[in-house]
């Protein structure tokens, strides 16, 4: 893989994402008859039954059927983008490279790829087309106000993917929930699923510190989501990304803000780590990744372990096959 070129910034949002829907037009389908995307013209996508779909000002569309409620909003997703201009999540993402498709011309997509920092960071390194869905309406606001003409943004479900069968070379799940039936059903043959989950010592400093007074909440595990992974998916490997970071009064304040842990932490725990900003910072990942098979047989690994350490990044690998 090789830097993808940058793209053409006078090319207004709404023509650069009309463009990439025509360019890849097979690729989609209808979220409500599941029919395929015939037409993308005059700012809008249509399908084979005249459902039409309007792409924004913005380059982003909306295809679900219906709005999502979330609690993530326009504050959490600029935390998070600030977070990540720092490069808090530069380890992790260093680690999935590898496994991302080599295929030009099957797309990449961010499912939960909130503010799209992500998928900015990895434009620059891959030559895939890449799409980053989410079902926060603020997130994909500002993807496209951040990363606009470097994937096409847009309002999705994951129990609705609006792609056609295996029309995509690499799923990204980061820290968000999976619906593996339809994974499967959009991976081409030989494609991969990269799913990433918290491990059990992730945030562990600032988990302690928001729930100082909740003991039963300063520990996590994370065996229910691998158990759960292992069944769906068989063929899974687990690899295994730990590093720390340290931290500024300013990122400290950005992963307070961003991070769903602050929410359930009491009024009194909030004002203490508020008080008592972190210097240092766990973080640690659980990454699994699953290969579709190039035929229907279902493929099994053999139990092994491997370790292996990057000399430069900190980043501690353990592989299960």
């Amino acid at each position: 893989m090789t830097k993808q070129e940058t793209p053409n910034a006078a090319i207004k949002k709404i023509d650069w994402a009309e463009q990439f829907i025509n360019q890849h037009l097979h690729a989609f389908r209808c979220p409500y008859c599941h029919e395929a995307m015939v037409s993308s013209e005059n700012h809008s996508v249509v399908c084979e039954k005249g459902h039409r779909f309007n792409i924004s000002k913005k380059g982003t569309l909306h295809l679900m059927k219906q709005n999502a409620n979330t609690d993530y909003d326009a504050t959490l997703f600029h935390h998070r983008y600030e977070l990540s201009q720092s490069g808090f999540f530069e380890p992790l993402l260093e680690a999935i490279l590898p496994h991302l498709s080599g295929k030009e011309e099957k797309f990449i997509v961010d499912i939960g790829c909130g503010e799209g920092s992500h998928l900015s960071w990895l434009s620059k390194r891959v030559k895939a087309p890449l799409c980053g869905m989410d079902i926060a309406k603020e997130g994909i606001h500002q993807a496209s106000v951040h990363f606009g003409n470097e994937a096409l943004f847009f309002l999705g479900d994951l129990a609705n993917l609006p792609f056609a069968d295996e029309s995509c070379g690499t799923l990204l799940n980061i820290l968000t929930p999976s619906n593996y039936q339809e994974f499967m059903r959009v991976l081409a043959p030989g494609g991969t699923l990269v799913k990433v989950i918290p491990g059990n010592d992730y945030l562990s400093e600032l988990r302690k510190q928001l729930y100082r007074s909740n003991p039963e909440k300063q520990t996590y595990s994370n065996a229910d989501i691998l158990e759960r992974v292992k069944t769906e998916c068989p063929q899974v490997i687990f690899e295994e990304v730990r590093y720390t970071v340290d931290l500024t009064e300013e990122t400290y304040r950005h992963l307070l803000e961003m991070t769903p842990l602050y929410w359930g932490a009491s009024d009194e725990d909030k004002a203490y780590s508020n008080a008592h900003p972190l210097s240092q910072v766990t973080v640690h990942y659980v990454v699994a990744i699953v290969k579709k098979p190039k035929t229907n047989r279902k493929k099994y690994g053999i139990i092994n372990l491997l370790t292996s350490r990057r000399p430069n990044n900190g980043i501690q690998r353990f592989i299960f096959s």
